[in-house]
């Protein structure tokens, strides 16, 4: 419990100099203090004369501090501890520690009391009820206290203002509930909805964890022959990228996340080397977003394409389907819980393709067998030209001979049945436009007709 203010110095050496930075002033109580737990005592000789320098630019008195050191390859910090009462911090700054140092404690408090109650259950059952009690109340917890703060984005609900505002002891709250968030994922994780909203801290480590395998896809997609997969994959996670507010982002996504990008990366990085191409990759981890479903079965489409014979693109369909049914996921996982997998997506498709084209060769043999019983049909041969053939019905309808129920059940009669010196075919379009347009001279000549047979009567 004791109370001090930090100072860190963060020296640089340079050939010549030596330069250094102060920062601070940070009660030992704010939640971004930091961490003197591996801090030694023990003063850095070359940095030694530079102390009184500093001291005076702080006013710090002698008997009032103390020295920590922080060394690594990569810089030297000095923290400077200066002890204060706390009757001499102001309220607002006192109570906004205050708020801290109790939510420390009784997060501690939580956490010990989650793992006495989880030994004394048996039952893994009972664990997971539990367990998933917890994660729901805390989540919603958090996901309210999220909406009150209002923060611009997910950065901000880590940063607190110098006026220790109602504001930012909220943010502490939100801080601690998310800290035993991050408490029953690294205990019991097993446990856990994976489909639930994973905490923004969870979502912002694996972020940093990917972020360089994803810069080097973007950078690759330019010069890479798998340019349209690497497009789909960054699309996909570009929402862990991103991290925002409004996108819920899973358990199952991170996990996800954290498998398949190292692994892609590694692919395009030896792709000399690479015996299977990117899309049979995504395939075995169960990559089933409907982006990679359509680029997978355009491919195929491709190839079919190309093919004229029926019995060529049977081979291609049967050995993608053997391929893809024959595939090994190595992940149990998928990326969308709420979609089939992508082997059984994708072997799904092509047997609905060898079907339409079973189907459409049996309708082919069909169509073909009925135009052969068509032609097969006997035709009654007429010296009547077509225009004569079909006035010589239509005076056949003008005299009541016959009653058709339509005309066009006419010129369907005359096309089926009757064949012509021109053609062994009529149209039934033909034989409407003659219907209604009769020339002079198909009138004499069907006349004449007539004349003969009349004559025939005299007989």
């Amino acid at each position: 419990m004791e109370s001090f203010y930090i100072y860190t110095v963060d020296f640089k050496r340079t050939d010549s100099d030596i330069k250094y930075k102060i920062e601070g002033p940070i009660h030992n109580w704010h939640p971004q203090a930091p961490v003197l737990k591996d801090c030694k005592n023990n003063i850095v000789s070359d940095l030694e004369k530079l102390l009184p320098q500093i001291e005076q630019k702080l006013n710090i008195k002698h008997q009032n501090k103390k020295l920590k050191w922080s060394l690594n390859e990569k810089s030297t910090k000095l923290f400077i501890l200066v002890n204060t009462n706390l009757e001499e911090i102001e309220k607002v700054e006192c109570y906004f520690l205050y708020c801290n140092q109790i939510l420390k404690i009784e997060t501690e408090v939580i956490q010990k009391r989650i793992k006495e109650i989880i030994s004394g259950i048996n039952s893994q059952e009972q664990i997971e009820t539990y367990i998933l009690k917890k994660q729901l109340a805390l989540g919603n917890l958090a996901a309210k206290l999220i909406k009150i703060i209002k923060a611009e984005d997910v950065y901000e609900l880590y940063t607190y203002s110098a006026t220790f505002s109602e504001q930012d002891c909220l943010k502490i709250i939100y801080s601690y509930i998310e800290k035993v968030i991050r408490f029953l994922e690294k205990e019991y994780l097993k446990y856990l909805d994976k489909n639930s909203p994973a905490s923004i801290k969870s979502i912002l480590n694996i972020k940093i964890q990917l972020e360089p395998f994803y810069i080097a896809l973007q950078q690759s997609c330019k010069r890479s022959a798998d340019q349209k997969a690497i497009r789909i994959i960054l699309h996909s996670f570009s929402k862990i990228a991103e991290v925002d507010f409004k996108q819920k982002i899973t358990y199952n996504e991170l996990l996800y996340a954290s498998e398949i990008l190292p692994i892609v990366y590694q692919h395009i990085s030896n792709k000399q080397k690479a015996k299977k191409c990117l899309k049979d990759i995504m395939l075995e981890f169960n990559f089933n977003t409907l982006e990679f479903f359509d680029f997978y079965t355009d491919e195929i489409n491709k190839e079919l394409n190309k093919q004229e014979d029926d019995i060529q693109k049977y081979k291609i369909l049967y050995r993608y389907l053997k391929h893809t049914n024959q595939k090994q996921l190595y992940t149990n996982n998928k990326w969308n819980p709420n979609l089939p997998s992508a082997k059984k997506q994708i072997a799904g498709w092509l047997e609905e393709e060898i079907k339409y084209l079973n189907q459409q060769r049996i309708l082919e043999s069909y169509s073909t067998e009925h135009s052969i019983s068509v032609e097969m049909k006997t035709k009654f041969h007429t010296d009547l030209s077509v225009p004569q053939l079909s006035y010589f019905f239509s005076l056949l309808v003008q005299a009541g001979i016959i009653h058709p129920p339509t005309h066009r059940a006419i010129f369907k009669f005359i096309a089926e049945h009757f064949k012509t010196k021109m053609t062994n075919t009529i149209s039934v379009d033909s034989l409407n436009t003659k219907y209604y347009n009769v020339e002079t001279a198909t009138k004499s000549a069907v006349r004449e007709k007539i004349i003969e047979l009349l004559n025939f009567t005299k007989l």
